[in-house]
């Protein structure tokens, strides 16, 4: 009975060494994070990596449940504003990659509550405000990728204004759309910094496809619907070159926009307490490393970087500053979509086409 007895307290010790692996509130205040019950993450993270993150802290078994609502940053912003203009609230924590967003959400606005999520003080300056008014959660930088099995590496783009030359014409190249991301805007601001504002006319003429996701495109060029993209998320094509899809990375010779995505909790959460729990579980060592195995960088000191993956100091990086991403995000978006609106026309006639063909099989 004894050593019966010993082994249930090992194992009764050991779950609640996993349950309580990261800084949580005080009893009270978990309490009440139990009774709210929920915690509803509004996140531009990749579909499948939000997953993770929610599945990890569910695991737990805190007596709080993740529901996740994944989009680009973009429409998680516009759907945020219209939801608090009809007086909805039903978002808990926020995380884009439009940091613009935030300063505007934290401004006039007051919709985000300013929280020091436990341990911050010790991640990299870079990745937080001392005021917690947000925390960086993850950052990445924006590359082209081309598939391997369609193009030659000695063929391959090696300045971003390769781009431009028309043997990529005629749909072979892929652009995101900044209206529904933070990745393709920040691009689309830095790259008309670098190059000029008529960089993206003289892409146009190249006829690309326009897609709504940076992230999904790099899977449109793995799949071989199109030649190259322009730009997709590092992490995602880290993800899919570990799966063992036939892209490369480009590292274009002026260097590559990069993009800090920060994370807050909303001032008007339902489940004010449970979000409190979740913000400390997104910047935990837990969390942070589940993020830096899937091709992202943090701010969290103790994280193991993966050999495979590309160091960030590797990178020429182009930032586009905070006040800058407020002020030009807008303006920038509706000059994309003034440049490409018949591409993108013609783009919605075809999804229209899929869809509906999809609907007789």
């Amino acid at each position: 009975m004894h050593g019966r007895f010993m082994k249930l307290a090992f194992a009764g010790a050991l779950m609640a060494s996993v349950v309580m692996s990261f800084p949580t509130l005080g009893s009270a205040g978990m309490r009440e994070a139990k009774k709210e019950g929920k915690i509803v993450w509004y996140s531009s993270l990749l579909l499948s990596h939000s997953q993770k993150v929610c599945s990890l802290f569910n695991s737990k078994k805190l007596g709080i449940k993740c529901i996740l609502h994944r989009d680009g940053s973009g429409k998680l912003y516009r759907r945020y504003r219209t939801e608090a203009r009809g007086k909805i609230f039903r978002a808990d924590v926020l995380h884009t990659s439009n940091i613009g967003h935030f300063m505007i959400l934290h401004g006039k606005l007051k919709f985000i509550r300013p929280y020091k999520v436990k341990g911050i003080e010790r991640f990299n300056p870079d990745f937080r405000t001392k005021d917690g008014r947000w925390n960086i959660f993850r950052a990445s930088v924006m590359v082209p990728v081309y598939n391997t099995k369609l193009v030659k590496a000695s063929e391959g783009p090696k300045s971003w204004l390769d781009f431009l030359k028309p043997k990529w014409g005629g749909g072979k190249l892929v652009v995101a759309d900044p209206n529904y991301g933070g990745f393709a805007t920040a691009t689309m601001i830095a790259l008309s910094n670098l190059l000029g504002d008529d960089y993206y006319i003289k892409l146009k003429n190249n006829n690309p496809r326009i897609f709504d996701s940076a992230g999904a495109t790099g899977t449109l060029v793995a799949r071989g619907e199109v030649l190259m993209t322009t730009g997709t998320t590092a992490y995602g094509a880290y993800m899919l070159i570990k799966n063992g899809e036939p892209i490369k990375m480009i590292l274009p010779k002026e260097g590559v926009p990069f993009i800090a995505s920060p994370a807050s909790i909303l001032a008007k959460a339902p489940h004010p307490n449970a979000a409190e729990v979740f913000a400390d579980f997104m910047f935990s060592k837990e969390a942070q490393q589940l993020l830096v195995e899937t091709g992202l960088y943090v701010g969290h000191p103790d994280v193991k970087y993966p050999s495979t993956q590309v160091p960030i100091s590797s990178f020429k990086l182009l930032k586009v500053p905070p006040l800058e991403m407020k002020k030009r995000s807008k303006p920038i978006r509706k000059r994309f979509t003034k440049i490409f609106r018949g591409i993108l026309t013609e783009g919605k006639k075809a999804a229209k086409k899929r869809a509906k063909a999809a609907k007789k099989k």
